[in-house]
C-alpha cells in the first residue's frame, strides 16, 4: 500500500498542471453563482454603514436582515460557511441525502440547499465523469507528460463508460441510503429512550459513522472500476464494477488504508485552513485578496489528495497485475 501511494504521489508531482486544470474547472462553476451574488451583494450594500462593517469584518446584524429577504441561491450565504465550517455543513448535507442533487434525502420540509445549487452540483458531477477518463489515461504513463488536447481527448474518449459508472454508484448510494432509513429510525428510537445522554449520543453518532463508512467503501468500489475500464480498457461498466469489488476483497487492507491515509490527510489540511483562518484577520482589500489565495490553496490542496488517492489506486492494481 505505501509504495502505491508513493507513487501515485509520484505521478502527481510529474503531472501537477493537473491539479491546476481541475482547479480552474471548479473555479469556473463556482463563478456562476458567485459573480450573481457579487453584483447583489455590492447593489445592497451601496451608501450604507454596514459595507464598512462587511469590508473589515462581519456585520451580523446586516446579515440577519439581508439573509431574511432572500430566497434563492443566496440565501445559503452565511457565517457557517466561513473558515471550517463549511466541512461540517457539507458532511451533514452529505449524510442527510441531500448531495448529491437532493437524490436520497427523505421527509418533507424546507429545502437546506437551493434547487439551483443542487443543479450546478449535478454539472459538477458530469464534468467530473468527463475529466476523470482523461486524468487516469495521463497517470497510466506519468512520465510521458501530457496536453490540454490530449487530456480532452482522453475525457471525451472514455466520458461514456465514466458517465455509465456514475450512474451505477448513484444506484448503489440509493441502496445505501435505503437499507439506512430502517436503520436509523430503529437507532433513533433506542438514543430516544436512553436514560443516559452520552448513550444517546454515541447512538447517534455510531450511526451516521456506519453510514460514512458505507459510503466512502461504495466510493472505493467505483472508484476502482474507473481505474479498471481506463488500465483495461474495460467497455462494460457493470463488469468493471463487479472486477472492482472482487480486486477491492482480495486486497481490503491496501484499498481501505489508501483511503485511510487519503482522509487523515484531508483533516490535517482542514485543521490547518481553520488554523490559518483564525489567524488571518481581514481588515481590507489587501488582506480579503490574502484571504482568497488562501482559501484557493486549500482548494487546491484537497484536489491534489483526491488525484493523489485515484493515481495511488492506478498503481495499486498495476502492482497487483505484475504480482499475478
Amino acid at each position: 500500500m505505501l509504495g502505491s501511494l508513493r507513487d501515485g504521489f509520484r505521478s502527481l508531482r510529474f503531472n501537477w498542471g493537473l491539479v491546476v486544470i481541475v482547479l480552474v474547472t471548479n473555479l469556473a462553476l463556482a463563478l456562476v453563482l458567485a459573480v450573481p451574488l457579487a453584483f447583489q451583494l455590492d447593489a445592497e450594500l451601496a451608501h450604507k454603514g454596514a459595507a464598512s462593517a462587511m469590508m473589515y469584518g462581519f456585520d451580523h446584524d446586516w446579515w440577519s436582515l439581508w439573509s431574511e429577504r432572500q430566497q434563492g441561491p443566496e440565501s445559503a450565504l452565511g457565517p457557517e460557511l466561513l473558515g471550517g465550517g463549511f466541512a461540517l455543513k457539507t458532511l451533514d448535507l452529505l449524510l442527510k441525502g441531500w448531495l448529491p442533487a437532493g437524490l436520497f434525502a427523505t421527509g418533507s420540509g424546507k429545502r437546506p440547499v437551493d434547487p439551483l445549487v443542487l443543479g450546478l452540483g449535478v454539472v459538477y458531477l458530469v464534468v467530473q465523469a468527463f475529466l476523470t477518463g482523461g486524468l487516469l489515461a495521463v497517470f497510466r504513463r506519468p512520465r510521458g507528460g501530457w496536453t490540454l488536447r490530449g487530456l480532452l481527448h482522453g475525457s471525451g474518449f472514455y466520458f461514456g463508460r465514466m458517465l455509465r459508472l456514475s450512474l451505477l454508484s448513484l444506484a448503489a448510494v440509493y441502496v445505501v441510503f435505503a437499507l439506512n432509513a430502517p436503520f436509523a429510525r430503529m437507532v433513533d428510537d433506542l438514543a430516544r429512550e436512553a436514560v443516559s445522554g452520552r448513550t444517546a449520543l454515541v447512538l447517534t453518532l455510531g450511526r451516521y459513522a456506519l453510514l460514512l463508512a458505507a459510503l466512502l467503501l461504495a466510493h472505493m468500489v467505483f472508484s476502482h472500476a474507473r481505474v479498471l475500464v481506463v488500465r483495461e480498457e474495460r467497455l462494460s461498466a457493470l463488469l468493471a464494477t463487479l472486477s472492482s469489488l472482487g480486486f477491492c476483497l482480495r486486497r481490503p487492507g491496501a484499498a481501505a488504508g489508501q483511503y485511510a491515509v487519503a482522509v487523515a490527510a484531508a483533516a490535517a489540511l482542514l485543521a490547518l485552513f481553520t488554523l490559518a483562518d483564525s489567524w488571518l484577520t481581514v481588515v481590507g482589500f489587501r488582506t480579503q485578496l490574502l484571504a482568497l489565495a488562501l482559501v484557493e490553496a486549500f482548494v487546491g490542496a484537497r484536489i491534489a489528495i483526491r488525484l493523489w488517492l485515484l493515481a495511488s489506486q492506478l498503481e495499486l492494481q498495476q502492482a497487483a497485475a505484475r504480482r499475478s
